[in-house]
């Protein structure tokens, strides 16, 4: 009975120190100023969100960028590390690459994109998928749980 009791005290005290309140008008604004006081909407939308470009500031669509391997020299990490050649062009219209290697794990099929032409696609007729930050460059390619390195190197580089 003490529980009670003493709940029934400290609310009583709380209703006799505090007053009265007024609720006053209710604002639905999100500012506490009525609706329609403020200035008024600036008008319709500020164009359309988003485009398709990022416009001058933020400069062309990433794309991808011109690209030709005329058989530079690369090491086929998925044919037993075999020393081999690359050769391939970057189809600007659509970013995509045929790359042809001198061994069986070509040819890789794929996209490429932005400057350093970032590499996503399949070799040996879609057996392996790979992605590579940059071509030139190192392709990672997996299988199941079989993970290989397909380098392919700059013009007039040797590989290692």
């Amino acid at each position: 009975m003490r529980l009670p009791a003493a709940s029934a005290l400290a609310l009583a005290g709380l209703i006799a120190c505090a007053g009265s309140y007024s609720s006053g008008p209710v604002q639905l604004s999100d500012s506490g100023i009525p609706p329609g006081s403020a200035g008024g909407d600036a008008g319709g939308d500020a164009g359309p969100d988003a485009g398709s470009d990022g416009g001058p500031d933020a400069g062309a669509d990433a794309g991808c960028a011109p690209l030709t391997l005329n058989g530079v020299n690369a090491v086929d990490g998925c044919f037993g590390n075999a020393p081999t050649t690359a050769t391939g062009t970057v189809n600007t219209v659509n970013c995509s690459i045929d790359i042809s290697l001198g061994t069986s794990t070509g040819p890789c099929r794929g996209t490429v994109s932005g400057p350093s032409n970032a590499f996503d696609g399949g070799c040996q007729s879609g057996f392996y998928t790979c992605k590579s930050p940059s071509l030139p460059g190192t392709l990672t390619c997996v299988y199941s749980t079989t993970v290989c390195l397909i380098k392919i190197c700059d013009a007039g580089m040797t590989c290692p």
